[in-house]
């Protein structure tokens, strides 16, 4: 997209790039932290938190796949779970506030524009896997899952793909196993 020299110049000011080791904790839904994070190079997995303390991955991000991360909730006083984010491998993410990127929304055109149709393959990426999830037989789900985005089992242990699918480690290698079998 066409950059406005001026957008470049504040992203470096306003912004905040630094490197995280792989399994650090970044994000914590209870810090209540109004920010955005973009995967410059590494990964991360939002997991959400139930009531008793156990973790549920719930979406992997890399520097190419659903790079913006960050608190996306608006008004979760009432939500019965919380997030956070834990980084995968080594990680440089770039650090901005939310009003960073509604300030450039309302100045410039071709970033409104580009916010416009990321949020949009975002949302798309999102509800594709979560219907596919849902709707699907655990095998079914991991052979759309292999085919559609295989690339997250070079990225991700395949403990936190099980933990995903809501089934146990082994149940995931015994699928992986069948699957290859046919």
């Amino acid at each position: 997209m066409d950059i406005d020299p001026l957008f470049k110049e504040s992203l470096l000011e306003d912004g905040n790039i630094f490197e995280l080791p792989k399994g650090a904790t970044f994000v914590y839904e209870g810090e209540k932290q109004q920010k955005i994070y973009y995967t410059i190079k590494g990964s991360c997995i939002r997991f959400i938190i139930n009531p008793n303390g156990e973790e549920r991955a719930v979406m992997f991000h890399t520097e190419d796949f659903m790079p913006m991360v960050g608190n996306m909730y608006i008004d979760s006083k009432d939500s019965l779970v919380t997030f956070l984010l834990k980084s995968n491998e080594d990680m440089t993410v770039l650090e901005l506030d939310s009003s960073f990127g509604l300030k450039w929304i309302n100045k410039d055109h071709a970033f409104a524009r580009f916010v416009f149709q990321t949020s949009i393959q975002y949302l798309s990426n999102v509800n594709q896997i979560q219907n596919h999830l849902l709707g699907l037989s655990s095998e079914d789900f991991l052979c759309w899952l292999l085919k559609r985005y295989g690339f997250l089992f070079q990225r991700f242990r395949s403990k936190d793909i099980a933990n995903f699918m809501g089934v146990t480690p082994i149940w995931l290698s015994n699928l992986k196993r069948k699957i290859a079998e046919k």
